[in-house]
């Protein structure tokens, strides 16, 4: 990938447009998918060249049957007898035939030969990268899951059960079932109180699709309550830590109270910390085994380290954010796990009342309203590997209209992190 700052050019799928430039890496576009089905097209060729070969053999009997036993032709009264012009031509084209079917058999049995030798080269030499990048990422990752979990254990950041109230029930909302539909729907979220994601209830009434929208990383908390905000700086160590086991419990009260069932269809989006929360629920056996979790759609996000599995993933990254890179690894290369490395124009940080600069945070790049830029060149990208994701998103905003299920999610403070018992929430309607 080019340098961060640069233009993204090398890309399996480069797509430029007036919004800027973005690559596509991995899905069913992608470099080990394609050996897949590179592997896949060598077998076929194997089948194919024992085709011919058995053919070749048939038509070597035929011949030698036809040589050898000409008053089987005799029978035919053909002019001339076995010596005549039409047995002579037809001899010669059953010898051609065998020749044809003989050098066919050859032929494919080489092209597996070379395709299964390249194969090999191409993936020793990528052995020798993944295991240096392998290697690296796991020690980031465990230093990272180690310093949450010592952050964790000395009180340093809080974590523990999460406690909802609902806050918007039902009201319908518009969602169009696009890439830039999802970021919409997280700006909402973030510009909600401080601690609320939603639930959107979307599809068709006979087949409905549930959309969790999960912020990033926040400050404050939900007003009027006690307790911390589940998405602060804590929600991190979560994350990391603890498999997002609090707030895996949190969406499925959620769901339960928007109406989800056992099985219905689920994608999952997450900005910033809430796409690693995303992942960790697609894979988890609460969220990931009760429903079936068809995508999950991150941006901003650090998550290289995830695991992936049959869920289809799409990661949206822009190339001057430094968050997804804060893991130090690239995300996976196979049929389900797509990440898009966005390079569109990052806008100058804004004013505050007063004249002075907008507080940076983790820059512009990584602010939502840049993303929501790229989803635009997203939506509008051909590369096959964007097609999964895009289907599954049109299916569930067929409607274009969902209900929305908004919820207050409250960390309680008086909690010790190990607790998971659940407690009635303070104020406001419980769920």
């Amino acid at each position: 990938m080019a340098a961060r700052g640069g233009a993204v050019t090398d890309g399996l799928h480069p797509v430029v447009g007036d919004d800027g430039r973005m690559a596509v890496r991995g899905g069913v576009g992608g470099i080990r998918f394609q050996w897949e089905e590179l592997e896949e097209a060598a077998r076929v060729l194997a089948l194919l060249a024992a085709d011919a070969g058995d053919v070749a053999v048939g038509l070597g009997f035929l011949d030698r049957d036809v040589s050898e036993l000409p008053w089987r032709i005799m029978h035919l009264h053909l002019p001339g007898g076995v010596a005549g012009p039409q047995y002579q031509a037809a001899l010669a084209q059953l010898d051609e035939a065998w020749t044809a079917a003989l050098a066919n058999a050859r032929a494919l049995a080489a092209a597996e030969a070379r395709l299964r030798a390249g194969l090999l080269a191409y993936r020793l030499a990528d052995d020798v990268a993944l295991a240096a990048t392998e290697a690296a990422r796991r020690a980031s990752e465990d230093a990272a899951r180690s310093l949450a979990r010592a952050a964790i254990d000395h009180g340093v950041l809080t974590v523990g059960p999460v406690e909802l109230t609902a806050a918007e029930t039902g009201a319908a909302v518009r969602f169009d079932g696009t890439v830039g539909g999802v970021l919409e729907r997280l700006a909402a979220v973030e510009g909600d109180a401080p601690g609320t994601f939603e639930v959107l209830r979307a599809g068709s009434d006979d087949e409905p699709v549930y959309v969790v929208v999960l912020p990033g990383t926040q400050a404050g908390s939900p007003e009027g309550q006690a307790g911390s905000n589940p998405f602060d700086a804590s929600g991190i160590a979560e994350a990391l830590a603890e498999d997002s086991r609090f707030t895996e419990e949190a969406v499925l009260r959620a769901l339960d109270r928007a109406g989800a069932q056992e099985g219905d269809a689920l994608l999952v989006a997450g900005y910033s910390q809430g796409g690693l929360h995303a992942v960790n629920l697609a894979e988890s056996a609460g969220v990931g085994g009760r429903y079936d979790v068809r995508l999950v759609l991150t941006v901003g996000s650090p998550t290289g380290w995830s695991a992936t599995g049959a869920t289809e993933y799409l990661h949206l990254e822009h190339e001057e954010d430094v968050v997804p890179d804060l893991d130090s690894s690239p995300n996976g290369d196979d049929r389900h796990t797509t990440t898009v490395t966005l390079a569109t124009p990052v806008p100058d940080p804004g004013r505050g009342p007063d004249g002075s600069a907008e507080p940076r945070g983790f820059g512009p790049a990584h602010k939502l309203e840049n993303y929501a830029r790229g989803a635009r060149l997203v939506d509008a990208g051909d590369a096959p590997s964007l097609a999964p994701a895009a289907a599954l998103l049109a299916t569930a905003g067929a409607g274009g209209v969902a209900r929305r299920y908004s919820f207050a999610a409250t960390r309680r403070a008086d909690r010790p992190h190990s607790a998971v018992r659940e407690q009635a929430p303070r104020g406001g309607r419980p769920v």
